[in-house]
């Protein structure tokens, strides 16, 4: 773990060491860094400081308060300056010439003006490094002996060694930064393997699991990658199906083209072509085994240093280039750029590739091409590392659904879980989600191994707290599983509230107990524990909308986020239009209709946005139809003639009919002549 030498660095390259990176456990970090101290000794390895620093606006603030200037006018004044990270002074009057305050302000206080000029950048507050460390050596170049006291100076915080300096003048000493970081999804890992070692008394090894499972490519090139590590975002599950990835080294690619730079020269694209034969690959001469595995692009920092070596760059020399291209050292760029074009001419010359009079813009060509890649190449141990998690991720999802989705729903935010549980439907995993149960719930997410059964968390129940739910759980623990509503009133504690069993029922927490097999069917149950204490039925529950299941589930889902309307039989009962009842489809069916199909959607309008274009008013209308959402356009010449009045019609539940369009990877319900709207709830 090693570490300084001052001679050897400088005679390796004369600029600082790489930090190392590892990705622990979040849980488990602190143990990692304990491990450290114990393993090299308290003398020999400490955290690294870190500084806030004194931004513009700080300045403006702090020095005003001093002065007893008043808070809301510098918030007024300093509103529009943005939190950067390295400022100059001129920034100051940059801004100030752009507003009218700003200017008058710095006119009118030149004191402050001064003091902002050598406090800005200056550190302001000490903390720890959350994951930084370093290890030093017993002994010096000369065989002294030495310690963590004698390599640099140190403090002490909370009974914790601390480096006085920061971490960029631990680089410069020539000392080796570790970083411990914490990944939750590691943490995911632990959990999903300690289920299936209790469901299936199976171990896993996370590192023994095969790379060669073609259905967790199927499930990447589908775009099924909810909490999926790394891949789970919207345009990376859009770019799984443009790619359609068939392998580890083609998500390792994409793991690194996927990234601002890469995408604002198209690269991304271009992988995606050439993988699935719309473009050909275009290899340098010399280049095809660095970048047989990226189909002839540049994609990583270890191909551009591989390529400048072919041109007659030495390995370390290749090295101080990388670091040459971030910093804009043009200087030694130029100097690096004719020898690599010298190197790589000789190359063509002697393998007779170009005519002589074409060779040195070839070699200019290829070294223009390694610079432009070179802006935005990442680094490859860094992508792998992070995509065979992603492909861990996915094998979980694939080989033991039930395990990975219960972790992944005790995980989610609220926000996700409607993704999460509308993918589950997409892939047709064999797992039925459940409400919460008073008597099968828990504080988690809990799964029945035997029924394929994933209950909701009773803390998931809006307005029942971890108080309540703690209370729940003891006390069914104590006294066993409740054989009816009445045995869970008479006897859980009164934290356990009023409002906590209202919403227990309307979410379905007693359907089991109570052998309520319809969601409308609640109803009864609260009225019943309403009058016991001595109160109506609110209004709302008197509706004639309260007589439908829709109703319930649509209630449960406000408290729970969980819920599926069945929106075949809401259409039955609402409307008698056979065309319009032949052509339904739901949230999977669109998912798998082709392009053209005539398709009648039901859901939820949740938003819509009416915008003027060249023929008139138009509306994108989104649909909420079981946590899916669909979005159906509606042209100018049928918002003209359906005239609705959105507002109104918005929270409502409706079908609608139109034609399946694609436009790349994504689906739309588009109007034409026989599009038709009912409001069925």
């Amino acid at each position: 773990m090693i570490v300084k030498s001052s001679k050897v660095i400088e005679k390796y390259r004369g600029d600082q060491l790489p930090d190392i990176d590892l990705d622990f456990p979040t849980q488990r970090r602190n143990e990692v860094k304990k491990y450290i101290i114990d393993k090299y000794g308290i003398d020999f390895a400490c955290s690294v400081s870190t500084f806030s620093r004194m931004k513009l606006k700080t300045c403006l603030k702090d020095f005003a308060k001093v002065k007893g200037l008043p808070f809301d006018l510098m918030n007024k004044l300093t509103k529009d300056i943005d939190d950067q990270v390295e400022y100059t002074w001129g920034d100051l009057f940059n801004y100030a010439s752009q507003s009218k305050r700003l200017f008058k302000f710095v006119q009118e206080h030149p004191d402050l003006v001064m003091l902002t000029k050598h406090a800005l950048l200056q550190p302001k507050a000490a903390s720890v490094h959350p994951s930084a460390m370093i290890i030093v050596p017993r002994v010096d170049d000369h065989g002294n002996e030495m310690n963590i006291f004698s390599w640099l100076p140190i403090k002490e915080v909370d009974g914790e060694l601390v480096s006085e300096w920061e971490g960029k003048y631990i680089d410069k000493g020539g000392y080796l930064k570790e970083d411990i970081l914490g990944l939750s999804q590691l943490d995911k890992f632990k959990e999903i393997i300690e289920l299936i070692k209790e469901n299936h008394g199976v171990d896993i090894i996370v590192n023994d699991i095969p790379f060669d499972d073609q259905e967790v490519y199927r499930y990447f090139r589908r775009g099924w990658c909810e909490d999926v590590f790394q891949f789970g975002t919207a345009g990376l599950m859009n770019y799984c199906k443009m790619v359609k990835p068939d392998n580890l080294e083609q998500l390792i690619a994409m793991t690194a083209l996927f990234r601002p730079g890469a995408m604002q020269s198209n690269a991304h694209q271009d992988f995606a072509d050439i993988k699935n034969g719309k473009k050909k690959p275009k290899y340098d001469y010399g280049m095809e085994k660095i970048t047989e595995n990226t189909l002839s692009l540049y994609a990583y920092q270890e191909q551009i240093m591989q390529a400048v070596i072919v041109g007659g760059l030495t390995p370390v020399e290749s090295d101080i280039l990388r670091t040459t291209i971030k910093k804009k050292d043009f200087k030694t760029l130029n100097s690096y750029g004719e020898k690599f074009m010298t190197g790589y001419s000789k190359l063509l010359k002697d393998n007779k590739v170009f005519p002589n009079d074409e060779i040195h813009d070839e070699a200019k060509k290829v070294w223009d091409k390694l610079l432009a890649f070179s802006g935005y190449g990442f680094n490859k141990s860094h992508a792998a590392a992070y995509s065979i998690i992603s492909y861990w991720s996915q094998w979980f999802k694939v080989n033991y659904p039930l395990e990975f989705w219960t972790v992944s729903l005790n995980n989610s935010k609220e926000s996700e879980i409607p993704f999460r549980l509308a993918e589950m439907k997409k892939t047709g995993v064999d797992i039925e989600v459940r409400p919460p149960d008073v008597n099968l719930s828990d504080i988690h997410f809990t799964c029945n191994k035997v029924e394929k059964q994933i209950f909701f968390s009773l803390s998931k129940v809006k307005g029942c707290g971890d108080v309540a739910t703690q209370n729940i759980l003891n006390t069914r623990k104590e006294h066993g599983k409740f054989y009816s509503m009445e045995d869970f009133i008479d006897v859980v504690p009164s934290k356990v509230n009023k409002t906590v069993i209202e919403r227990l029922i309307i979410s379905g927490g007693f359907d089991i107990v109570e052998n309520i097999n319809q969601p409308k069917d609640r109803k009864k149950l609260l009225k019943k524990f309403l009058e016991s204490r001595g109160v109506e039925l609110p209004e709302q529950y008197k509706t004639d909308d309260a007589k439908e299941n829709s109703f319930w589930i649509s209630e449960q889902k406000l408290l729970t986020g969980f819920g599926e309307i069945n929106y075949e039989s809401m259409l039955e009962n609402a409307i008698t239009n056979k065309r319009i009842l032949k052509n339904y489809i739901d949230a999977f069916g669109f998912q798998q209709a082709k392009e053209g199909t005539e398709a009648t959607i039901a859901g939820k309008l949740i938003y819509y946005d009416e915008r003027k274009i060249k023929s008139g008013t138009m509306a994108a209308l989104k649909i909420e139809c079981n946590n899916e959402l669909i979005v159906f356009l509606l042209w100018p010449d049928m918002y003209e003639y359906l005239n609705e009045d959105w507002a109104k019609i918005k929270g409502k539940h409706i079908a609608i009919n139109g034609i399946v369009k694609k436009y790349k990877e994504n689906k739309t319900v588009n109007s034409n002549d026989r599009t038709r709207l009912f409001i069925i709830q």
